[in-house]
C-alpha cells in the first residue's frame, strides 16, 4: 500500500512547476481511488507548507486540508511511533518528522512513501521511500508501486 508525503499535495496546487503539479495530481488521484490512507500529520504539514508557499488565504488552505481529510482514510501517530522516531532521529538516521511519518506509515501497513524529501530507497521497517518524479514525468519506481497497489 502506498501513502503520500506532504510535498505531493503542495506540488499539486503549485502553479510554478506545472510538470510536477501534473504528476502530483495523478499520484493523489490514483492513491485516493485505491483507498490508500494518508497520515494525519500530512494534513497539518500541508496547511503550514501551502500557507507559506501558495499565497492563498489561510481559510482557503485550511479548506484544502479538510478536503484531504474527507478524501482519504487516515492514520494517526501512536506513542510507539513517536518512540521509534525519537530513536531514529537521535541516531541521525532521519529527521524526527520524517521518522515519525515513516513509523506511523509502517504501523498502518504501508509499504511505500512517495516523497522527494528523503533519500530514494531509504527504508524504515516495511516502508520504502520512493521518489515520484523523474524529469517531467512520474518515476518508474513510483509507477511500479502504484501498479502493485492497484492490482492487489
Amino acid at each position: 500500500m502506498v501513502t503520500l508525503d506532504t510535498n505531493i499535495f503542495v506540488y499539486a496546487i503549485d502553479e510554478a512547476e506545472p510538470e510536477k503539479s501534473a504528476v502530483a495530481t495523478e499520484l493523489a488521484d490514483r492513491v485516493q481511488r485505491a483507498g490508500a490512507p494518508l497520515a494525519l500529520q500530512v494534513c497539518g504539514e500541508f496547511f503550514v507548507a501551502a500557507s507559506r508557499r501558495s499565497g492563498r488565504a489561510p481559510w482557503e488552505v485550511a479548506q484544502s486540508a479538510r478536503n484531504l481529510l474527507a478524501a482519504y482514510p487516515s492514520f494517526r501517530t501512536s506513542r510507539a511511533a513517536v518512540e521509534r522516531a525519537l530513536a531514529e532521529a537521535a541516531a541521525g538516521r532521519f529527521s524526527y518528522w520524517d521518522a515519525v511519518l515513516l513509523a506511523s506509515a509502517d504501523e498502518a501497513g504501508c509499504t511505500a512513501l512517495l516523497t522527494e524529501d528523503m533519500a530514494d530507497g531509504t527504508r524504515l521497517g516495511g516502508v520504502e521511500v520512493i521518489h515520484p518524479f523523474a524529469g517531467g514525468a512520474m518515476s518508474e519506481r513510483a509507477e511500479a508501486a502504484l501498479a502493485r497497489m492497484e492490482t492487489s
